[in-house]
């Protein structure tokens, strides 16, 4: 059984319910450094740590999310540290997340491509809701899963912005 990380995909939900907070300018981008997520990312703004822990019949796991809106759209980052009896493979553990990522949303998987990110395996996905289009990033690194994604509102593509979010997310050596 895998679990679903539900923090990261409501907060996907956010961008068809809620207002934007503010727009962004995109020289007004941020870099925001996670110490314990061991991660760099450019972000609109520097967001605040959703933490929640929840028990499973595997032991408890504790996710952390990072978000940021803007006018056009919804970023994400965060990553999950297992119970250190939660045993996966990376495959299937990257499919299971981008599987039950789009389920969560409502949204219908339009493309899976298979990553890097510094000798790291990942996928990279692309889906749709009604009101978004959705673009994800799943990367295993050691025990942990990270999950970049960008949902923006259709009538407001920002494709610029969604691409250099996505480059500029670095995996920092503990």
């Amino acid at each position: 059984m895998r679990i679903i990380k539900r923090i990261f995909a409501s907060a996907v939900l956010l961008v068809a319910t809620s207002s934007p907070l503010k727009a962004q300018q995109p020289d007004a981008w941020v870099t925001f450094n996670s110490d314990a997520g061991h991660f760099s990312i450019l972000m609109p703004e520097i967001p605040k740590d959703e933490t929640e822990t929840k028990p499973t019949a595997y032991g408890p796991y504790t996710s952390h999310t990072f978000i940021t809106k803007t006018m056009k759209g919804l970023f994400l980052v965060g990553w999950v540290d297992y119970d250190p009896r939660f045993k996966f493979t990376i495959q299937d553990e990257l499919n299971a997340n981008r599987d039950n990522f789009v389920k969560a949303v409502h949204a219908t998987l339009l493309r899976t491509t298979p990553i890097t990110l510094n000798g790291n395996p990942g996928i990279e996905f692309t889906a749709e809701s009604p009101e978004a289009n959705i673009k994800s990033r799943v990367y295993i690194v050691g025990r942990r899963p990270y999950q970049v994604a960008a949902a923006t509102y259709k009538s407001e593509e920002d494709a610029d912005n969604v691409q250099r979010f996505f480059d500029s997310f670095t995996i920092k050596k503990p």
